[in-house]
């Protein structure tokens, strides 16, 4: 007989309540011990009637120094996420903590370990009541005792209580199957089998019996999606026949991302009812793809949320989807919280999580488009929508090569526009055997010049360009299809009236009605007084009025975002700028534009609600102007009513509308978005770099 010496690098019970956050926590550990010593399989049997579990699987078993390492709770010898081959199998390495050992110790109080490796089997058991009883429980000695086995491999048995068994089985969700299945697809490798047996139960869950996801409700699946970061793009099939692709490069090299979707249309009538529970959440029974991190199940619903897109229409969003998306990595930086549902936060994670949403908002927003072009007069045709392995592709008919535009990209834009990537206008392109065609093979002409770049730069002017695209097919020759692109100016009224012209413009088609009740009333009064044949009366009116709206708008969105604000130390400040700030209107004014400009978000979200386009409302935000039509609406304290002029006037509206826009946007920000917000404060440099000039 020998011993085991037990080294802890932290109190045992604090590791248990931090490490071991739940039981199907503790039994994916236990699982990746198993995956990780090249077992082809795991069987957790949960016994009632004697009060034990046991995990038991036929891996490599531990020799004496690998027992002793066992014990040496937050080391490890393996190296998270990589690659390791045994017989020719290969596995990316789970384990990484070292908490095997104190899993077993979550369903009861005495664990037994019985282990062959090398035709020798070491036993040895452990109460956890005992070595809590410790001050200090290094160095104790744990007897081992060997007997020759011929078959390698690991059994734990836990020695429980009726009542931990209990807590177990509900933990599982024995009868309705969400949670126990998820155990038998912890780990998604075709050469691992996970099972799980209860006695007295005839049914037994393994992951070789769960249904393939892509099997389910056939006769109701819209687009099968894959993306393969390899080729970057993300492929959307539909009925068995590949439709589009569409680019997406990941934005760092450190990770990798690939997924298998299948998106669902539920026609009238129909339901997503006789979808497996594996692919529903436990909280909501909403359909959703299951993460995998190196292979290994992630418990998040949230970082490829189906529902991202839900502020949406229905008709612009794709959220009834099941499949799997696997993230891959070794580095060091993959970190999760304490029950593993979510990551530590770094700069891979948080670019990680970013890929992942922005792929999410591609696949739901192009596969949108795709459905309104399949839709018919009886609604959207389904089917099973994953090729069939070894279809003949071979046997094709020839027809007619084809070029088709997608008719959901825009032909009208606002300037100045953004650069256009003219080849997002193909749809498909076909070739007279029936065969798509890759986009780079169609020549791409700007009003009759071919475009090496393939990209219409910004334009500034009201025009029209004919843009054609151009193949060549080996049977029918040349296939052409032409577009025109117009390009006008962009304004539309924001007042909470429509009216044929209004004084308060923004630089955006959709319009903006202001919410702030008293801001649309005094917008209204001065279109009427503007529009009236005395309108030069009533300048100084306008203006006096003008500068109410910055007043009001300004003192609302302080007072409703008060933590993003700053007291100002005007000790600080220079003397220009103090000269300046005397007048707290224009300190206000400036502050909130000059919070904008150090946060781009919450400049894409007024460019969202808005209507305005990004870069368009990042150039309006200058200072200048700002400070300019805020002394032109103080009559008296900076200017005669002599200066006024129409055109001034008009100016200073233009300025004031959009502020009215900005402040009514941010006041609406929905309030747990408003408080989690990372806010860049104004401070006083800020202040002094653009009022001391």
């Amino acid at each position: 007989m020998s011993n085991a010496s037990i080294r802890f690098s932290g109190n045992i019970i604090e590791e248990l309540s931090k490490n071991i956050p739940s039981s199907l926590f503790a039994l994916n550990e236990l699982i990746k011990n198993a995956y990780d010593a090249f077992s082809p399989d795991v069987t957790i049997k949960i016994s009632p009637s004697n009060n034990t579990i046991t995990i038991s699987d036929h891996g490599n078993g531990m020799a004496e120094d690998e027992i002793n390492s066992l014990f040496h709770i937050s080391k490890s010898s393996k190296s998270y996420g990589h690659e390791i081959e045994q017989n020719g199998v290969k596995r990316l390495t789970q384990g990484s903590k070292g908490l095997g050992f104190l899993s077993a110790f979550k369903f009861g109080d005495k664990v037994e370990w019985k282990t062959c490796k090398n035709g020798v089997r070491s036993t040895f058991s452990v109460c956890k009541s005992e070595l809590i009883s410790k001050d200090d429980v290094a160095g104790t000695k744990i007897p081992l005792t060997t007997d020759l086995h011929s078959e390698n491999g690991t059994i734990i048995t836990v020695f429980t209580s009726k009542s931990e068994i209990e807590e177990l089985l509900i933990d599982l969700d024995v009868e309705d199957g969400k949670s126990i299945e998820k155990l038998a697809a912890t780990i998604i490798d075709d050469s691992f089998n996970i099972k799980i047996e209860i006695e007295n139960q005839k049914k037994i869950t393994s992951t070789e019996k769960l249904k393939k996801f892509d099997k389910e409700s056939e006769e109701n699946q819209l687009f099968y999606v894959k993306y393969d970061p390899s080729k970057n793009e993300v492929d959307f099939y539909h009925k068995g026949e590949h439709i589009k692709s569409f680019p997406f490069t990941l934005g760092r090299t450190d990770y990798s991302i690939s997924l298998e979707l299948i998106i669902f249309h539920f026609n009238r009538g129909k339901n997503s009812r006789s979808i497996s529970p594996l692919n529903r959440r436990v909280h909501d029974e909403a359909l959703y793809p299951l993460i995998y991190i190196n292979r290994n199940l992630f418990n998040n619903t949230v970082i490829f949320d189906p529902e991202l897109l839900r502020k949406k229409s229905s008709g612009e969003t794709l959220p009834q989807m099941i499949g799997r998306v696997n993230l891959t990595s070794k580095s060091k930086e993959i970190e999760f919280n304490s029950d593993r549902t979510n990551f530590v936060e770094n700069s891979l994670t948080k670019k990680l999580i970013k890929d992942l949403e922005d792929l999410n908002k591609l696949i739901q927003t192009k596969g949108a488009e795709l459905k309104k072009q399949l839709r018919k007069s009886k609604g959207v045709p389904t089917g099973k929508a994953i090729p069939s392995l070894g279809a003949d592709t071979d046997e094709q008919k020839n027809r007619t090569a084809s070029i088709i535009i997608d008719k959901n990209r825009p032909l009208t834009f606002y300037i100045p526009s953004d650069q256009i990537y003219l080849e997002e206008y193909l749809f498909q392109i076909k070739n007279s055997s029936g065969q798509i065609v890759e986009k780079n093979e169609v020549d791409i002409l700007i009003d009759g010049h071919k475009s090496s770049n393939r990209v219409l730069l910004s334009i500034e002017e009201p025009c029209e360009k004919k843009i054609s695209f151009k193949y060549i097919d080996d049977l029918t020759d040349l296939v052409s299809k032409e577009i025109t692109l117009s390009f006008e100016r962009q304004i539309s009224p924001i007042s909470g009236k429509t009216l044929d012209k209004s004084l308060f413009t923004i630089q955006s088609g959709s319009g903006y009605c202001v919410k702030i009740e008293i801001v649309s009333d005094i917008i209204n009064a001065i279109d009427n007084a503007y529009s009236s044949k005395s309108r030069e009366d009533y300048l100084p009116l306008i203006a006096c009025s003008i500068r109410s709206i910055f007043e009001i708008s300004s003192d609302k969105i302080i007072k409703a975002r008060k933590q993003w604000f700053s007291k100002f130390d005007h000790s600080k400040l220079s003397i220009t700028t103090k000269r300046e700030v005397k007048d707290k209107l224009l300190l206000n004014v400036v502050n909130v534009i000059l919070l904008l400009k150090k946060n781009p978000d919450l400049i894409n979200e007024v460019a969202n609600v808005s209507g305005i386009n990004f870069s368009t409302l990042a150039n309006l935000l200058d200072v200048e102007s700002f400070k300019s039509s805020v002394k032109t609406s103080h009559i008296g304290a900076h200017q005669s009513i002599r200066y006024l002029s129409k055109p001034k006037i008009e100016s200073c509206a233009d300025t004031c509308g959009l502020f009215s826009v900005i402040c009514d946007v941010l006041m609406n920000v929905n309030s747990a978005n408003a408080a989690a917000s990372s806010i860049n404060k104004v401070d006083e440099s800020d202040l002094d770099k653009y009022l001391s000039s």
